[in-house]
């Protein structure tokens, strides 16, 4: 019996310190995200930039701005689905224009001032950003 306990004790606390590190990793996508470069696609040049800044927020509303002016502000969905990069999913508005070409993306963090939200398949854009 000491034996169970003592291996459920482990269990939860392994288990806690995951949801911690989950946690902590979607705590650095929050903030105001500057776009600076798009690539992939058919031809792999990407395309040209259709917004200046992503801000995503702790209540998984995002925006897309551009030239001061809120262009789209609706909900995002962050999900792991054991991967290793979380699977960020735009939610648009249904009269919303399309600004990243499709709605999900995986997203990359490079320390703690590089945001890459990249496709999960092939011949779609990527977006690269540094935090304002």
């Amino acid at each position: 019996m000491k034996t169970v306990l003592i291996t459920l004790l482990i269990s939860l606390i392994g288990a806690l310190s995951c949801e911690d590190i989950d946690i902590a990793l979607y705590e650095s996508f929050y903030g105001k995200w500057k776009l600076y470069d798009v690539s992939g696609g058919f031809t792999g040049r990407g395309h040209d930039i259709n917004f200046d800044y992503l801000e995503l927020e702790k209540e998984n509303n995002y925006r897309f701005i551009k030239n001061d002016r809120i262009l789209e502000f609706v909900k995002v969905i962050i999900a792991n689905d054991n991967e290793k990069e979380p699977l960020i999913n735009f939610i648009p508005d249904k009269n919303s224009e399309v600004f990243m070409g499709d709605s999900e993306k995986y997203a990359v963090l490079e320390g703690s001032d590089t945001l890459n939200l990249n496709s999960p398949c092939c011949d779609r854009f990527n977006y690269h950003f540094v935090k304002e």
